[in-house]
């Protein structure tokens, strides 16, 4: 099987989810969607890292210790290669629209409590969280970015599809179905 859709993340929450460190992804729409508005194509995408542009401020203590071992995330990449290295299947998307439930899904993600409150409050109050199973690619393939695959958007579509046939879950399949079991009843999902 082969997937051409990438979803774009910053570096530092790629490797959080490489590490096994988060399962959901919290989501406005960004600049260049339609009416600024974040939509799920597909449920299934490659994480396409991104150059960290935000403040080290934006994170918890995680996301800075990971930025701390990886000081090149604040760097514009030397190459123009993206390697892909991550691989994620959506098992459930919930847009959130109490604000008091926000705060259940600090312990999966990396994000600053600051900087999630700000995201929802972002042009209209409300926020898309998909918890995300992630898998791995052992021989992680590597694409040369087009034109239109720059700027600020959620959703690109790769050059090519590029094959998912050897990918490993990241997080152990009984482990991710707890945590994932805790946020959702967290999140009264």
């Amino acid at each position: 099987m082969a997937c051409q859709l990438a979803l774009k993340e910053w570096n530092v929450v790629c490797e959080a989810i490489a590490r096994g460190q988060q399962i959901v992804l919290a989501r406005k729409g960004g600049i260049a969607e339609p009416e600024g508005e974040f939509a799920l194509p597909k449920n299934r995408f490659w994480l396409y890292p991104t150059h960290f542009h935000e403040a080290e401020s934006k994170l918890n203590g995680l996301g800075k210790m990971l930025l701390q071992e990886h000081p090149e995330f604040l760097q514009p990449p030397a190459s123009p290669e993206v390697t892909m290295h991550l691989m994620c299947e959506v098992t459930d998307a919930i847009y959130l629209e109490d604000e008091a439930k926000l705060d259940a899904s600090l312990f999966e993600q990396i994000l600053s409590r600051e900087a999630l409150h700000m995201r929802y409050h972002y042009r209209a109050p409300g926020i898309h969280l998909l918890v995300v199973r992630a898998y791995e690619a052992s021989q992680p393939p590597a694409i040369t970015p087009t034109d239109a695959m720059a700027g600020c958007k959620s959703w690109v579509e790769l050059p090519k599809p590029l094959e998912t046939g050897d990918l490993q879950p990241v997080v152990a399949d009984a482990d991710f179905h707890v945590r994932k079991n805790l946020l959702l009843s967290a999140l009264g999902a």
